[in-house]
Formats: C-alpha cells, structure tokens, sequence
C-alpha cells in the first residue's frame, strides 16, 4: 500500500523544485549589453536648507538613440528609476535620503496612534554587488532584461548652497 503522506512530500519538493528553478531561469543577465554605454557615473549631492536631505545621482550615458529602453538601475542596495527624454543620450536616476522624521502620535489611546504613519519599507533588491556595480533593467522589443556594469566612477560631490530670497 502506498504511503500517502510520502506521496503528498514528494509531490510538494518536486513543485517547490519546479518553482525555484522557474524563478531562477527568469533572472538572466546579458553577458553583452544591447546599448553602447559611453559614459555611467554616480554623483552625491547635499542640500544646504535645513531637513532638505542628500542623496546620489545615477547617470547612464549612451552613444545613441535606440529602441533599448533602460528602466532602473539597481545601485548601493537601492532600486533607482530612470528618467529620460527622447532626444537626450542621458538615463537619470535620483536617490533621496531625507533627515527630517516624521511626528509620531504619543498617547494613552492607543485610538489616537492610529494616525501614525507607517515607515516606508525598502524593496530588498535580487542581486549581490559590490561597491562599484550595478545592474541596469531595461526594456527591448517588449521583453525585459537585465546587464551590468562593473565600473560605476564616483563624480566630486555636489553642494547645493541655500540662496537668500530676493
């Protein structure tokens, strides 16, 4: 007689299996790059206004127009969208990091903590990259893909001065 439950585990490892292996196959990385890269550089910037945040600058040069969209860059742990206008060679991609904190409600109703908003949950990103690589998303005849970038040069450091108001 057949042991059910051995039957139910091997049936759930085996679609486990299959699911892990589907997900695994849809995270290709092009060895070749479908754009021509001329340039790709990160850049810091600091506000001079009090609470006015930091951040970095991601910019992805390319030789030329093409019909290669690129999406997002993922960089220093973050998941960056890029911008770009269709008669410029530059993908832009910003990263904030605002100081200020948000008030939190204190109180002995616990109705009144209810207003309180919840922290903002970075998306985890699906890669393992060192300190100058990044990976580039990007979208080519209606199929995504992925390719990276080993050499991200790190520009001078921008200082946004406060201008008085006239």
């Amino acid at each position: 007689m057949i042991n059910l439950n051995r039957v139910y585990k091997s049936a759930s490892l085996l679609l486990v299996l299959v699911i892990c292996i589907q997900c695994a196959s849809s995270q290709q990385i092009d060895k070749k790059n479908p754009v021509e890269i001329k340039d790709a550089y990160f850049q810091k910037w600091v506000s001079g206004v009090e609470g006015g945040g930091s951040g970095f600058m991601v910019c992805v040069e390319v030789n030329e127009i093409t019909d290669v969209k690129l999406e997002y860059v993922y960089f220093k742990g973050k998941k960056i969208k890029l911008d770009h206008k269709s008669t410029e060679l530059v993908y832009v991609g910003h990263y904030s990091v605002v100081s200020k904190r948000p008030e939190l409600i204190m109180s002995d109703n616990p109705k009144e903590e209810f207003k309180n908003k919840l922290p903002d949950v970075e998306e985890k990103i699906p890669f393992t990259l060192k300190e100058n690589e990044c990976m580039v998303s990007y979208i080519k005849n209606g199929k995504k893909g992925l390719f990276k970038l080993d050499n991200m040069i790190e520009r001078e450091m921008e200082a946004y001065p406060m201008q008085r108001r006239q």
